[in-house]
């Protein structure tokens, strides 16, 4: 999970100044998308170790994330996010999310 984030952080930073925010302006956007990917990140983890994992509950999660992904500059993350989405959720796509999220 932490290499996720501190990714996204680091993408979002230049993609935030890069945009024109002032400094301060920066590091609150940094501190509220961290908070955002750490709520969806804990809320996709609980879920898909859950006996009999709810498929349309963690797509929302996966979709969830794509945007923050999108949103704060990490492309290729986000559409990690939304191929994982497309998927049935198998054993297999539930291990890749595990794989990604470091859990």
């Amino acid at each position: 999970m932490g290499v996720l984030i501190d990714e996204t952080l680091q993408l979002a930073s230049k993609k935030f100044a890069d945009f024109g925010f002032k400094e301060e302006q920066v590091e609150q956007l940094l501190l509220s998308g961290k908070k955002d990917l750490e709520k969806e990140i804990e809320k996709l983890r609980v879920l898909i170790e859950e006996d009999g994992v709810d498929i349309g509950r963690v797509n929302d999660c996966l979709h969830a994330l794509k945007g923050l992904l999108y949103n704060m500059g990490n492309i290729s993350a986000g559409d990690k996010m939304n191929e994982l989405r497309n998927e049935k959720n198998s054993i297999d796509e539930i291990a890749e999310i595990k794989k990604i999220l470091s859990i």
